[in-house]
């Protein structure tokens, strides 16, 4: 189901689109999402559903010839907020801010990417890659009964992750200019100013993995 609604133009002449639509969903599938500018926040429930809600500001021309474009392939759900029509003059800028609040099946895997803007993931317990450019990375899976794979990376942005009390695994951590800080034992096997090899727990198959350049990690329980 798919319902759009639209606001007045303001004083810059942007408008606001608001894009709904529900889709149903296999547990255990993957969300594929690929976003430019606006923050990006997923919640798992315990609902069979993907449940998107965007909204969309730009210019009327680029709303109307930059699309909110929504795939599902098999159990894989594909989002790309900047799909522009093909006789779109590409001279023209084809950034439309799109800001999602996505809820989704807890065991969905996750697949996001946003140039700016932040990527906020709450209540999902299956494996996730998060990477922006110009943004924060702040990822909750302590309701997992055990640490997923977690990949994540920023440029100019700080990560958060919060991981189940009793998490193993391995983090490896690679900034820069950044400082890891935890809240959970970690056992450091190799350290550099750019690299920090450590086991969470007793160590694991988990795989956390995290990149940044001036960013901070923080884990956290």
């Amino acid at each position: 189901m798919l319902t759009l609604a639209a606001s007045p133009a303001d004083a810059q002449g942007k408008e606001t689109e608001t894009v709904d639509r529900t889709i149903a969903f296999s547990r255990g599938g993957t969300l594929k999402l690929k976003n430019f500018s606006g923050n990006v926040h997923v919640t798992g429930t315990a609902g069979n559903d993907v449940v998107v809600h965007a909204v969309r500001t730009a210019t009327r021309d680029r709303l109307d010839n930059i699309k909110l474009d929504i795939e599902v392939n098999g159990s894989t759900v594909v989002i790309e907020a900047n799909r522009r029509v093909s006789n779109w003059d590409r001279r023209n800028d084809n950034v439309v801010e799109t800001k999602f609040e996505i809820q989704v099946p807890a065991a969905t895997l996750l697949d996001l990417y946003a140039f700016s803007g932040d990527l906020i993931v709450r209540g999902t317990t299956a494996d996730i890659a998060a990477q922006t450019f110009s943004g924060n990375i702040d990822l909750d899976v302590s309701t997992a009964p055990a640490s997923p794979d977690v990949k994540a990376e920023t440029f100019s942005g700080d990560i958060t992750t919060r991981v189940p009390a009793a998490s193993n695994g391995r983090v490896e951590f690679k900034s820069f200019s950044g400082d890891l800080r935890s809240d959970v034992p970690l056992l450091v096997n190799r350290t550099s100013r750019r690299d920090v090899s450590a086991d969470l727990g007793s160590g694991g198959s988990a795989k956390l993995e995290f990149k940044t350049f001036s960013g901070d990690l923080r884990l956290v329980k």
